[in-house]
């Protein structure tokens, strides 16, 4: 196995340009009554950012507890082909079970012509206090879908069900990364489930595949949220879904919900920073999306396609793997992974995911050709209209900043996208957060840094401790009502 290691520090510490490290004293097991709670003490500060050591985050893994211990629903991955076990039998198990009811729901919806689905499995906390805390709306990145949240590898108890067990919990599913019994066919013949119940012909796939604006997925994301949630909500966008969160704050209805609040998890900000960034610091290396010539994106219609070798390429692989811990080095850890989660996750990306996501909005015209030619190669039966769309592409870069009064980032140390342990006061959160502080001066803005080896996946890593820190943020987040 390669060597990974990164220093870590023992106690909570937090750091900033030019005022160097301040300690925080010694901490005991975090609780939830503790008025020293150390993820409390570290959010506290208005600084740059805070590391949270590794051991109180260990801790955090002593706070949640699963009252069948997540058997239930092992036992109904362990049943199902490749783990892919049908989400509406989750609503069957009793919720005494499960420590809240789940429910799932699919939402269809009209846009640029054509109808589109969106999934959510709701988990409504039996907690009594759940009701005093926002909804948290965690919403999938790319090639995957909610079984990251709800199963971690090794078909073992998710991230969302240990929130489960104290807040309301969805799990929402982008459009066409969720299939009813999973794929089977290698993951460059797979096509997008943009509807449940129907399988799409190749045009129509293409099409779809192209149009598949983050303007598109948020209204699907709205209907979820506004259907069948309540009260005020935090929407985890991870990864390529991070823009979500700041487009929702531009929707009336949502906005209200958000109440000025942001959590990220591996989310990043909205995609005209990326353009700031370059001009402010030319040649950075850190948040290499903006750095790819234009032969490394494939036509629009064409689906990416993820292997595990760029699992390791990727640094998704790290000593808290899973299939790390049984002793197998990187690679064979990364196959072994990508061999057992085959069936349940799609294994493929629409081409605008990325390119929403990064900073090159240069191709915008590039983008806009390629749906035309998409269009008239089939012949648009649907009459979509290119300027609807084109009007759409790239909103991640035209999102307003303002508006919000807390931030947090929760950031893993070893989520080398995101943070950089050897140059921290380099990293993309850091530049983000320092951008809105411009913007909101009053507002408190926070990054929380894991210091453990923990990746852009943390959460399929140390599900149970990662839900105890995120409780206890959103906890500080909401300190006032409370």
């Amino acid at each position: 196995m390669r060597n990974r290691s990164v220093p870590g520090l023992v106690l909570v510490s937090v750091l900033c340009a030019g005022c160097g490290v301040q300690e925080l004293p010694p901490q005991g097991v975090s609780s939830s009554t503790s008025d020293t709670k150390p993820v409390w003490q570290a959010l506290g500060l208005d600084q740059s950012y805070a590391y949270l050591s590794e051991e109180d985050f260990m801790a955090h893994g002593q706070m949640l507890a699963l009252p069948d211990g997540g058997t239930s629903l092992i036992n109904l991955a362990e049943a199902s082909p490749g783990g892919a076990f049908d989400p509406r039998e989750a609503e069957q198990i009793s919720p005494e079970k499960l420590g809240y009811d789940a429910e799932w729901f699919v939402e269809r919806y009209p846009f640029y012509e054509l109808d589109w689905d969106i999934t959510g499995l709701r988990l409504k906390s039996l907690n009594p206090m759940a009701d005093q805390y926002p909804w948290l709306i965690i919403i999938n990145g790319g090639s995957v879908n909610f079984y990251d949240y709800l199963m971690a590898p090794i078909n073992q108890p998710g991230w969302a069900q240990y929130l489960a067990q104290v807040m309301n919990v969805m799990i929402v599913t982008i459009p066409g990364n969720f299939r009813y019994g999973g794929w089977i066919e290698p993951p460059v013949d797979r096509q997008a489930a943009y509807l449940l119940d129907q399988e799409l012909s190749d045009d129509e796939a293409k099409v779809r595949n192209s149009i598949f604006t983050n303007r598109l997925i948020l209204e699907g994301l709205k209907r979820l949220i506004l259907k069948h949630t309540d009260g005020e909500i935090l929407i985890i966008g991870h990864s390529t879904s991070g823009e979500l969160a700041f487009l929702a704050q531009e929707e009336p209805e949502l906005r209200a919900r958000l109440n000025g609040r942001f959590l990220g998890w591996g989310s990043g900000g909205p995609a005209r920073i990326q353009g700031i960034r370059e001009h402010k610091n030319p040649g950075h290396t850190n948040y290499s999306q903006g750095a790819f010539s234009l032969s490394e994106y494939p036509p629009v219609w064409q689906m990416s396609v993820r292997s595990a070798e760029e699992f390791v390429q990727s640094d998704y692989v790290g000593p808290l793997n899973p299939y790390v811990a049984e002793d197998l080095d990187y690679d064979a850890a990364a196959l072994r992974w990508y061999e057992e989660e085959y069936v349940t996750h799609p294994w493929f990306k629409q081409p605008l995911q990325n390119l929403e996501h990064g900073a090159r909005i240069d191709l915008k015209g590039k983008v806009e050709l390629e749906i035309q030619q998409v269009l008239a190669d089939v012949g648009n039966p649907w009459g979509i209209d290119i300027e609807d769309v084109a009007e759409d592409l790239y909103a991640t870069h035209f999102v307003r900043m303002d508006g919000f009064q807390t931030m947090v980032w929760v950031v893993a140390n070893y989520d080398r996208n995101h943070w950089l342990p050897e140059a921290p006061d380099e990293s993309w959160e850091v530049f983000i957060a320092d951008e809105f502080r411009q913007v909101l001066p009053d507002a408190e803005v926070r990054i929380l840094v894991l210091d453990l080896l923990m990746t852009h996946v943390g959460n399929l890593e140390l599900p149970k401790e990662l839900a105890g820190v995120f409780v206890e943020t959103v906890k500080w987040m909401t300190r006032e009502v409370m």
